[in-house]
């Protein structure tokens, strides 16, 4: 009797359905963070421009009250924001996927929101929400 050598055709398929299942699981994640690599080249420079803008505010004043988001903007690239508020104690922005941002344009319209955390006269951390942050699960 002759030895076979080689793999069967249902060792195969089963390699072929753990590769797909594999896929199917890892695909989606991948996806995801590519989205959060755009959103951080992108988008978070001219964010952290301003969160450091209105520390500098609270530090120096001690309070954010008068603070005037359009002083806080000023030298941050917003291009990639639609809009970008300070309503109670919370920084606002909206995705704008424009043509210097095509590559955001499945996160376009969606909003992060961004709310200092203060200790001892001083902005320590921003906790990181809305429906931008729940997409991408930012904290």
């Amino acid at each position: 009797m002759k030895e076979s050598k080689g793999f069967t055709l249902v060792e195969l398929m089963i390699v072929v359905a753990i590769i797909g299942i594999l896929a199917a699981v890892a695909v989606p994640f991948y996806q995801r963070y590519v989205q959060k690599a755009r959103l951080t080249s992108k988008v978070f420079p001219g964010v952290h421009s301003i969160q450091t803008n209105i520390a500098t505010y609270y530090a120096v004043s001690g309070t954010f009250d008068g603070l005037q988001i359009s002083s806080m903007t000023r030298d941050a690239d917003l291009s990639c924001l639609s809009s970008v508020a300070w309503t109670q104690r919370k920084l606002s922005m909206t995705i704008n996927a424009g043509t210097n941002c095509k590559e955001l344009e499945k996160l376009a319209n969606l909003t992060l929101e961004a709310s200092p955390v203060t200790s001892d006269g001083k902005i320590t951390s921003w906790s990181l929400g809305g429906t931008l942050a729940k997409e991408l699960g930012l904290k």
